[in-house]
């Protein structure tokens, strides 16, 4: 009788386990990010879904969508953004990819300073985020999807020339709940007082990503909330229906304004920011989104100053870039470094006479030999690089590791580490 009676309990112990195990496949497969409270079975069983669930969307990802495609991205030690050199665009790609990173970079955040499920500490929203990983994709992203502002704090002023990026992954419900699907602008404003500011009014100029109409749409206002100029422009990329991600890049000139996804140059608009506004302040947003899709962006970067390679190298004798990309850990150059390289080899064909020395550096993560060596390789790959791609004459050019020997900036910031895995260029 004790016998029979346990194996009752055994039997509807594993059905209610099973059951269970059911639903919460169900509801993994439902969801781009899981949201909301478990209990502690649950999230045990989460646990080994998450394996399983992770495998098989890897498998289904293609192309733009792989999750280890050069727009997935993560900062390692001493490199840049995650990519898979098989998935990395050629080079030539790129031959209409004219961006080129600001200068100086005043401001970095891949959240890595933040405990995952915290909304981050540089920035402040009048919504609600969170910190999340996902299992394929590498790093920290925050989750910007109830509507509202999402503002990094350590943004103080914006200058005539500056540049921004970004990585922003959309992740669709498999079951739409609703129909409205939120939009994701990207917004410079003016903001006259000494908080955040989170009204919509006059003094913006924006780009805003909508999935469910499938355009980019761009617009701006003057300080009376006159509306000077406003456009939408069509982006297969962006479907409401399917799971994207891109590195976005963006680029003031004074009035102009123009937009990157990845190689693709999608808004150039020479008159969209009023030249009167004093524009002092990033912000991201969010519209109403009842359908349950997800938002989430990571590795911003804010840089200054356009980069004078002409005077500097010619001039002065000394050229430095943060806008030559590797793969991380390698020696393998991004093609989004396209627009840097192209400056540079114009200057050095102007110029025909001038020698360069090649110089790679490295920040302080990991062991000094082996970014030593590192540095090296990067140097040689970038004059490889100016020889093959651009025609420069190898006998201009010698090469140089320094590893990280010679910092730009502190290795105890986000900021300073990124300032420090540069490329120097010195006149001979």
């Amino acid at each position: 009788m004790k016998m029979r009676l346990l194996t009752c309990l055994a039997i509807l112990f594993f059905q209610f386990s099973f059951a269970q195990l059911g639903d919460i496949i169900k509801r993994k497969a439902g969801e781009g990010v899981k949201q909301g409270t478990q209990t502690g079975t649950e999230r045990t069983i989460d646990k080994g879904i998450d394996k399983i669930f992770s495998k098989k969307n890897k498998k289904k990802m293609d192309g733009n969508n792989n999750p280890s495609s050069e727009n997935s991205t993560t900062q390692q030690p001493n490199n840049d953004p995650v990519t898979t050199k098989a998935q990395t665009p050629s080079i030539k790609a790129y031959t209409r990819y004219d961006f080129i990173p600001g200068e100086k970079i005043l401001g970095y955040d891949e959240f890595s300073q933040d405990a995952v499920g915290d909304f981050p500490a540089k920035w402040t929203t009048n919504a609600s985020g969170e910190i999340m990983t996902l299992d394929q994709y590498p790093g920290k992203w925050l989750n910007v999807s109830k509507q509202g502002f999402f503002i990094p704090q350590f943004i103080k002023s914006l200058p005539d020339n500056f540049t921004a990026e970004f990585d922003v992954l959309f992740l669709p419900m498999a079951e739409r709940q609703g129909a409205n699907t939120a939009s994701l602008g990207f917004q410079v404003i003016n903001n006259p007082g000494t908080k955040a500011n989170f009204e919509y009014g006059p003094d913006r100029a924006y780009f805003e990503l909508d999935p469910y109409l499938g355009n980019v749409a761009i617009a701006s206002y003057t300080k009376t909330g006159e509306k000077i100029l406003s456009n939408e422009f069509s982006f297969n990329g962006l479907n409401r229906n399917k799971q994207f991600t891109y590195h976005v890049a963006v680029w003031r000139q004074k009035t102009r304004l123009r937009v990157y996804f990845n190689e693709t140059k999608v808004v150039d608009a020479p008159s969209l920011l009023a030249p009167e506004v004093k524009y002092n302040s990033f912000r991201f947003s969010t519209t109403l989104n009842n359908d349950g899709s997800t938002w989430l962006i990571s590795n911003f970067k804010y840089a200054t100053g356009l980069p004078d390679t002409r005077n500097k190298l010619i001039t002065e004798g000394k050229f430095s870039t943060t806008g030559i990309l590797f793969d991380v850990n390698a020696a393998t150059i991004r093609a989004s470094s396209y627009g840097t390289l192209k400056d540079i080899a114009t200057v050095l064909k102007e110029n025909a006479d001038v020698k360069v020395k090649i110089v790679g550096h490295t920040d302080s993560d990991g062991d000094n030999a082996t970014n030593l060596d590192l540095s090296k390789r990067r140097a040689e790959a970038v004059k490889e690089m100016l020889s093959k791609e651009f025609s420069i004459d190898e006998g201009r050019m010698e090469t140089e590791g320094k590893g990280e020997t010679q910092p730009a900036g502190p290795n105890t910031t986000a900021e300073g580490k990124e300032q420090n895995r540069r490329v120097e260029f010195i006149r001979l």
